[in-house]
């Protein structure tokens, strides 16, 4: 079983690459599929074996895109509201 600190630091990890983007540009469903990808599914992949099952594994995932998705709407309003 993984642990919840762990797809936590993963959820962290993933939320510096949407830090540096943000300041370009709003963030989009895009930008999470994107450092998703880059940075959560490799150690996902990696901790595959401290799963039990596949539920768990995408109940994992699950886990870490709604965080990347509340990390984006907070960094969206952050960033771009304070500009306007």
């Amino acid at each position: 079983m993984v642990e919840r600190s762990e797809l936590d630091w993963i959820v962290q990890k993933a939320t510096e690459l949407l830090v540096d983007k943000v300041k370009d540009s709003l963030l989009t469903d895009h930008d999470i599929e994107l450092a998703f990808n880059i940075f959560a599914k490799p150690r996902l992949e990696r901790l595959s074996d401290a799963f039990k099952n596949d539920l768990e594994q995408r109940q994992a995932r699950d886990f870490i895109i709604m965080k990347l998705q509340e990390r984006m709407t907070q960094l969206n309003a952050e960033q771009w509201q304070k500009l306007e």
